[in-house]
């Protein structure tokens, strides 16, 4: 078997030989006729034609479709009138209603009466009573004199009392300014010899506070 085999291989080998001398025989044959010379030509001048496809451009796409707004109906229109403007009097006509205004009536104060002139003065009379003498003041032997200034109206009464000069003892001080508007002097009179009032300027009164006169 492996004989047979053997000889089979040779037999292809034998074979392919001749197949590549029968091959090269007519390779060579065909150039030195020509005929592969004249093959080459026409494929070396066969003529390559380029053909040019055109390119596809792209087209921009439309613009979209306005869009419908709905915009507000426009104010209506105003007509304004004419305006007349009354003519400006002349000069003639402002100083005849300048003469025609009635003048301005200002209440004015009547001027105060003219002040009286005192002929005489207050003084201590029949109604005078003196303030009672502080039985404290007694027993401590105070005493003194009180320079008072006091308004006096027409019947001799006194007010707005107030100390100028202190006796040195406050209860002396008191007893005259509670004593004295209790009592009556002789009030002032002016030259007709009527009594008039006095307070501008006011009345000096000097109390006396003696312990003799107390006992």
């Amino acid at each position: 078997m492996y004989y047979a085999t053997k000889r089979n291989n040779n037999s292809t080998r034998v074979v392919g030989l001749v197949a590549v001398v029968v091959i090269n025989a007519v390779v060579f044959w065909a150039l030195a006729s020509g005929f592969g010379a004249s093959v080459i030509h026409e494929l070396t001048n066969t003529e390559v034609v380029i053909i040019e496809q055109p390119e596809d451009i792209e087209e921009e796409p439309p613009p979209p479709p306005p869009v419908d707004v709905d915009l507000p109906p426009p104010p209506p229109q105003v007509i304004l009138p004419d305006f007349t403007f009354d003519v400006p009097p002349s000069e003639n006509a402002i100083k005849q209603v300048e003469q025609v205004r009635e003048p301005v009536k200002q209440n004015v104060a009547p001027p105060p009466p003219p002040r009286p002139t005192i002929a005489t003065r207050p003084k201590p009379g029949r109604r005078f009573e003196k303030p009672e003498y502080p039985a404290a003041s007694i027993r401590a032997q105070e005493e003194g004199d009180v320079v008072v200034s006091a308004c006096v109206d027409e019947q001799g009464r006194m007010s707005q009392v107030k100390i100028i000069k202190s006796s040195g003892f406050p209860r002396l001080d008191e007893a005259t300014l509670k004593g004295l508007p209790r009592t009556r002097l002789d009030p002032a009179k002016g030259t007709d010899g009527k009594p008039i009032a006095m307070c501008n300027p006011p009345y000096q009164f000097t109390m006396e506070w003696n312990l003799e006169e107390a006992r």
